[in-house]
């Protein structure tokens, strides 16, 4: 190829790669967009003091009233919600819903639902699926599995002042930094 066409060539590419980075939001990242339904920044999005799916639901979908009035894991209906904390709780029933509202504070599940023993180690776990729970004190907990929680009740009362003490310092810290490797 000769001289000329090279440089033809390079210029049509880097033409080319000009207009794609414009079309693509490269060329100005000030002025780049997210699409709407762009799941890392949903995630991005999302509070940092409560464990939530990426559209921000709270409890993984589950009515936190559930727990405690029937005692059982109940899926909440997307057509009832409430906001707390920057985050959607489902419920049931308007029922549910107006208990919670009265006091979303009580009812909401410790530490942000994330796992209590992942709190108690100083790590934001989000259960992913029908979390292992149980209501103590009057408070709600959330684990990461049935193994988690067996832990937790070895001394629940000791786990439960250390995961008080290490929730403080670490409620508004993104999950994502406590699970970050240690660089030097």
């Amino acid at each position: 190829m000769t001289n000329w066409a090279n440089r033809t060539l390079n210029a049509l590419l880097a033409i080319a790669f000009v207009a794609a980075a414009i079309a693509y939001g490269g060329a100005h990242p000030a002025k780049a967009q997210t699409a709407p339904d762009d799941l890392s920044a949903a995630m991005a999005d999302r509070p940092s003091h409560v464990a939530t799916t990426w559209d921000g639901v709270a409890a993984i979908g589950y009515d936190v009233v559930a727990f405690f009035l029937a005692g059982e894991a109940v899926k909440g209906s997307k057509s009832i919600t409430a906001t707390y904390m920057g985050a959607t709780y489902r419920f049931k029933t308007e029922d549910h819903k107006a208990l919670f509202l009265k006091d979303p504070a009580a009812l909401a599940p410790q530490y942000g639902g994330y796992g209590a023993m992942g709190i108690r180690m100083g790590k934001k776990l989000r259960p992913d699926r029908s979390p292992a729970w149980q209501v103590a004190n009057e408070k709600l907990f959330f684990f990461i599995d049935d193994e988690t929680k067996a832990m937790w009740n070895e001394d629940s009362d000791t786990n439960q002042r250390v995961a008080e003490a290490i929730w403080a310092k670490i409620e508004n810290v993104p999950p994502k930094i406590l699970h970050a490797p240690v660089t030097n």
